[in-house]
């Protein structure tokens, strides 16, 4: 999905770009679709961290801030919240018969 989305489609580069653009096209699958604590970790990456996302981008042939600036904007329109409506996450379930339980919710249901 996000290899033809996000990344150039095109064949062209080094094995190692490819490599690395694998490596973006995971991160991204994880921030979407991923189990949450996934999805937290990639996404500190994708939006907050400087020195390795740098890295990374330029080891892919890819224009960090470019990159960022696109998946800002995808962010800002919510995509996240609606690709995985079962997306399981842990809440509290507070009442008598469920004191001391932990019950999962699909989230967004």
């Amino acid at each position: 999905m996000f290899k033809s989305a996000m990344l150039p489609s095109h064949d062209e580069g080094t094995a190692e770009e490819k490599l690395w653009r694998a490596v973006i096209a995971r991160t991204l699958e994880e921030w979407v679709c991923g189990p949450l604590a996934f999805s937290r970790k990639a996404e500190k990456f994708l939006f907050e961290d400087n020195s390795d996302f740098k890295a990374v981008c330029s080891s892919a042939g890819m224009d960090p801030e470019r990159l960022r600036n696109r998946l800002r904007s995808i962010r800002a329109r919510g995509v996240q919240n609606f690709s995985l409506p079962f997306r399981m996450r842990t809440q509290r379930k507070f009442g008598p018969q469920a004191l001391g339980t932990w019950i999962p919710k699909a989230y967004g249901v």
